[in-house]
C-alpha cells in the first residue's frame, strides 16, 4: 500500500511539474454569448486556465395579449476558466469549470393597445403610462462544461468548440408607476411579479455553444 501511495504521489507531481510545450495563446469566438476574445494560458501540459470577454446586445417588438412590448436582450460578461486535458498527447478533449462575471440582463417597456392593463386579473386604466419589467442574473455564476481545443500540445493556428451551461436564477424587478399600481392594489401587483418571476426561473440554466479560433505559441 506504501508502494502505491508513494507512486501516485510522484506520478501527481510529475503531472503538475510537466512544462507545457506552448505556454499562450490569443483567441476568438462566436456562439451564445454573441462575440468574444480571450487569452489563455497552460500551467503544464494538462491545465489551461483562460480569461475572455463575450458579448452581444438585441431588441424585439412584439404583441400579446392587448399590450405591446419593447424587449432589450444585455449579455455582456467576462469569464474565468480552467481546463483540464486527460490525455492531451492524443486527443485535444477538455473538462472546463469556470466563472461568469457581469450584469446580463433582460428587459421590456409594456405599452397598452386598448387603454387599460390587466394586473393579476385585475384591468385597470394606463393613464398613459408604462410598465416596466427587468429580469437580472447574479453578477457571478459557475460554469462547467466540455469541449476540444485549447490543447496545450498543440502550437499555432487551431479551432475549438465549447458545449456548456452557466448556472443562476435572474432576479426579477416589475416596475408599476404609482397611480397604476394603487389601481390595482399592492397585492396583484406582487402576485404579478411573482408569476414573472416563476417564468424566469426556467432561465436558470443558460446553455453555452461556441466555436472559434485560437494562436498558440
Amino acid at each position: 500500500m506504501k508502494k502505491v501511495a508513494v507512486a501516485l504521489a510522484v506520478a501527481t507531481l510529475a503531472i503538475v511539474a510537466a512544462p507545457a510545450a506552448y505556454a499562450q495563446e490569443i483567441y476568438t469566438n462566436v456562439g451564445t454569448e454573441g462575440l468574444g476574445a480571450g487569452y489563455g494560458y497552460s500551467i503544464n501540459s494538462f491545465v489551461n486556465v483562460r480569461g475572455e470577454f463575450n458579448g452581444m446586445a438585441f431588441s424585439r417588438s412584439f404583441d400579446a395579449g392587448d399590450a405591446h412590448y419593447d424587449g432589450k436582450v444585455n449579455l455582456y460578461h467576462g469569464g474565468l476558466y480552467a481546463d483540464v486535458f486527460p490525455v492531451p498527447a492524443i486527443i485535444g478533449f477538455r473538462v472546463t469549470a469556470g466563472l461568469l462575471i457581469g450584469g446580463d440582463n433582460i428587459s421590456a417597456d409594456a405599452t397598452s393597445m386598448s387603454g387599460t392593463y390587466t394586473i393579476n386579473g385585475v384591468t385597470v386604466p394606463t393613464n398613459g403610462e408604462v410598465i416596466h419589467a427587468k429580469a437580472k442574473f447574479s453578477a457571478v455564476r459557475p460554469y462547467l462544461g466540455i469541449g476540444f481545443g485549447h490543447n496545450p500540445m498543440n502550437r499555432g493556428l487551431s479551432m475549438f468548440f465549447d458545449a456548456g451551461v452557466a448556472f443562476g436564477k435572474p432576479s426579477v424587478s416589475y416596475d408599476v408607476p404609482a397611480d397604476i399600481a394603487a389601481a390595482a392594489g399592492p397585492q396583484n401587483v406582487a402576485a404579478e411579479e411573482a408569476s414573472l418571476q416563476d417564468k424566469a426561473n426556467n432561465l436558470s440554466v443558460y446553455p453555452i455553444i461556441k466555436v472559434g479560433l485560437s494562436y498558440r505559441f
